[in-house]
């Protein structure tokens, strides 16, 4: 092997894999070694061999929710949307690997047995890890209100953990922390008395209306308690402000768009002007939902 070639242990692992195609943003640089396991063994070994080596790592799953720097990451990435397995359980139960897009689980599962609960996850981009880490939803449920166990990868090993309410919130949960990998997750589901297509396509006919459509990661900001991120941003002015190709939504003001072309840094600018409009105007905090990561390293913006 010539000396300036690397040897990886896996044939899944490429190196120099632009990230901007695999974010709902389409903003992001090139990652210097990307791993996509294909089964969960495979992810474990992965998850394992990333957390033993030096630099940045990231566990990245339909990108729904992240903004990544145009320089890139400079460690490895370990990618989840391989891991596309659901295997029904029997009584009501699936167990749905990560890499699952969130809105096949609804589709061919929910819709196809008429289960409840449509209308917590109708609509929401990204993949089912995803949506478990970051207990997604609406404001009519989420994620892991569904979920009986779920299966995680952190560098304690590999663990399966039962889920109760009290170890999930809003926008949030925790049996998984930042840099862990969700592997799986066991979902309960229950039969509906009513027509849930109908609840489902009301759903996606909201979000057409009443949410833009293109290139972002939905809501920008968590609502603070008892108001709306949108409303306190739009009080302050905001909508339609743009800042190099990214702009403050005038259909939603937690939605920045990449509208032409947008850069990290246009949208970040974007995010930190909201923040500190919403905080001088109304003293209030906003908290990002959008996971930030510039030169390798998830950033949490004052």
């Amino acid at each position: 092997m010539p000396q300036n070639m690397i040897a990886f242990p896996f044939e899944f692992a490429q190196e120099n894999v632009p990230l901007a195609p695999l974010t709902r943003y389409r903003i992001g640089g090139p990652a210097r070694l990307a791993l996509s396991p294909r089964t969960l063994d495979e992810a474990c070994a992965a998850y394992a061999w990333m957390m033993a080596q030096a630099g940045p790592r990231l566990v990245l799953g339909g990108g729904s929710n992240v903004l990544i720097d145009d320089q890139g990451f400079a460690g490895t990435v370990l990618i989840t949307t391989r891991l596309e397995g659901i295997v029904a359980l029997g009584e009501d139960r699936y167990r749905v690997e990560s890499g699952v897009v969130l809105d096949r689980l609804v589709r061919e599962v929910m819709l196809e047995r008429n289960y409840d609960g449509v209308g917590s996850l109708a609509g929401i981009p990204g993949t089912v890890g995803g949506a478990i880490f970051m207990n997604a939803g609406t404001v009519n449920g989420s994620t892991c209100e569904w979920l009986d166990e779920v299966e995680v990868m952190t560098p304690s090993g590999r663990a399966t953990i039962r889920v109760t309410p009290e170890i999930y919130g809003y926008r949030g949960q925790t049996f998984c922390p930042r840099g862990g990998l969700v592997l799986c997750g066991t979902f309960r589901f229950r039969p509906s008395f009513r027509e849930e297509r109908a609840v489902y396509d009301h759903y996606l006919q909201r979000r057409q209306e009443k949410q833009p459509q293109g290139d972002c990661c939905g809501s920008v900001f968590k609502n603070p308690p008892n108001d709306h991120a949108g409303r306190l941003i739009e009080s302050c002015g905001l909508k339609g402000t743009r800042c190099g190709g990214a702009i403050i939504s005038p259909m939603h003001a937690n939605f920045i768009m990449n509208d032409r072309h947008a850069t990290f840094d246009d949208v970040l600018q974007l995010i930190q002007l909201s923040k500190s409009a919403v905080r001088e105007r109304h003293g209030v905090d906003l908290q990002e939902e959008v996971v930030i990561i510039r030169n390798g390293v998830v950033v949490d913006l004052a």
